[in-house]
């Protein structure tokens, strides 16, 4: 339009300045007095992780001495045979990730468990065994047992204001007291059975790690009865039935642990008992120890079943590795009670009786033992094996080739080997196989049937004599509705009252004179 509005001799030798001018009297800075330039933003999306990773290759190699740390990239040749793969970048970073715990947490060693797929993330997750005699700091932040810096300034700021607080009785003396026992929850394995190991999670290579909590017996007995997707986020609550009171942390961690006792496997011969372990107490699983004369089983051998074992060990309907009585409790109760004690339990209708019968009586649960073959494993859902071995490839004899072992009961689960190589896997979204039939529709799990809605009292006429314990209405409805008495009922049952307690006053004083006169004789 400027050309055209001067019309100059030479339009073309001047476009090339008015054009400039232009572009300069429409541009506006922020500062007058800043540059022309103005900074521009990388909005990829996978900058900010490219920022995470990228300090794995500035930290130095750890020092001698610190945890051992597999090798992934030799592994990962393996995963790809059994069609696993992360990546070759991504399987490098997980190496400098797992180099960077061992730096930092007291860990003897590590070993890559798995992944398991999340609906809004997803969660890579390294097996660790503590040191001997190491302190485990963030377990004791992620179990309640030890507190952060902001924790331990509020709860030394509620301990003050409790102590200023009047305080109120807990318990009325008057009231009655139930006598019936809650039964305590079990103590939870510390550093040994299914807590033997510690786990951590990131949601990709160079993320920081975070700790999972340990396992909870009455949590991994829930997590039995009820199938939730992941969702990426640790804190995440869990709304199911029966009520799982816990974070997806928690329920994460009881997963794990199934998996594991369930899928992890070694070839036979691979381990053995350790004969230092002389221990004779009642549940003890024994030690077992890596065979120094193991030479390995060829790749026919290792198509076979029978020439795996579990060396991880089976865990009891109670959640634990290591069989504890729940009403041990009752027992021990009884034996350190005092006399007290003994009067109301002698009152108590044979109530304590019963359960100290019940404590003796109950029965230990058993499981399969240590180093089992995978060959007495349980059917999967569906009736097939639970596990299916062949080799990785056809093409090749099998002598040259890996060998695969998958679980059909957990879809994701699946151990490589070739020689005396091999190593266990788990690639999945965490949840075991559902067959045909066993919920809503093909591969829906069915929640379980809510309890029986409570009955209510029942209206019943004197005439059908409502304190008869053989009356059927009271016997279907198991208590009715007393109605209220009429005014001659309450009078009589006070005029019965008085004469009661007038005949005990009258004995007390009778009692108290034919004392006063034996002590005068």
């Amino acid at each position: 339009m400027r050309v055209l509005e001067t019309r100059p001799k030479n339009a073309i030798d001047a476009f090339e300045a008015i054009s400039s001018e232009i572009k300069r009297s429409r541009f506006k800075a922020v500062d007058a007095a800043s540059s022309i330039f103005k900074p521009v933003y990388d909005s990829a999306p996978g900058i900010e992780t490219s920022k995470v990773q990228i300090q794995l290759f500035n930290e130095d190699p750890p020092e001698d001495g610190l945890g051992e740390i597999p090798d992934i990239m030799d592994l990962s040749n393996l995963w790809e045979w059994a069609g696993v793969s992360f990546g070759r970048e991504e399987t490098f970073m997980l190496f400098l990730s797992l180099r960077k715990l061992v730096a930092e947490k007291p860990l003897k060693s590590v070993r890559l468990w798995g992944k398991i797929h999340g609906l809004r993330g997803n969660y890579i997750i390294t097996e660790g065994e503590l040191k001997d005699g190491a302190s485990d700091d963030d377990g004791d932040l992620v179990n309640g047992t030890g507190e952060s810096a902001e924790e331990a300034e509020d709860s030394a700021a509620a301990a003050a204001e409790a102590e200023t607080a009047e305080q109120v009785p807990v318990e009325d003396p008057t009231l009655p007291k139930a006598k019936n026992r809650v039964i305590p929850p079990l103590p939870k394995e510390s550093r040994a059975g299914v807590n033997r190991y510690v786990y951590y999670v990131c949601s990709y290579p160079g993320a920081p790690w975070q700790r999972l909590p340990d396992v909870i017996p009455e949590k991994l007995q829930i997590s039995r009865q009820i199938r939730k997707y992941f969702t990426g986020d640790l804190k995440q609550q869990i709304v199911s039935y029966p009520k799982f009171e816990a974070t997806e942390a928690q329920y994460l961690r009881c997963q794990i642990a199934r998996i594991s006792a369930a899928t992890v496997a070694s070839p036979a011969g691979y381990y053995t008992f350790d004969p230092e372990d002389e221990s004779e107490e009642e549940g003890h699983q024994p030690a077992i120890i890596i065979n120094p004369e193991f030479e390995g089983l060829q790749n026919d051998a290792l198509l076979q079943l029978t020439s795996w074992v579990h060396h991880v060990p089976y865990i009891l309907p109670q959640g634990r590795i290591t069989w504890e009585n729940p009403y041990a409790s009752f027992k021990k109760s009884d034996e350190d009670g005092d006399g007290d004690e003994d009067e109301e339990k002698e009152e108590g209708e044979g109530g304590a009786d019963a359960e100290e019968l019940l404590a003796e009586s109950a029965e230990p649960e058993t499981g399969p033992p240590l180093l089992s073959p995978l060959a007495n494993d349980e059917d999967a859902a569906e009736g097939g094996p639970a596990w299916v071995a062949r080799a990785c490839s056809t093409l090749s004899p099998v002598k040259f080739t890996p060998v695969t072992l998958r679980s059909t009961r957990w879809p994701g689960a699946m151990i490589v080997a070739y020689n005396d190589k091999f190593a266990n896997i788990y690639v999945g979204d965490g949840h075991g196989d559902v067959g045909k039939g066993m919920g809503l529709s093909d591969g829906m799990l069915l929640p379980p049937v809510l309890p029986d809605i409570a009955k209510e009292f029942a209206l019943i006429e004197k005439e059908e004599n409502p304190d008869d314990p053989d009356n059927p209405i009271l016997k279907e409805m198991g208590m009715i509705e007393q109605k209220d008495p009429t005014v001659e009922e309450e009078d009589a049952f006070e005029e019965a009252k008085r004469a009661k307690e007038e005949e005990a006053k009258d004995a007390a004083e009778e009692g108290e004179e034919a004392a006063e006169e034996e002590e005068e004789d």
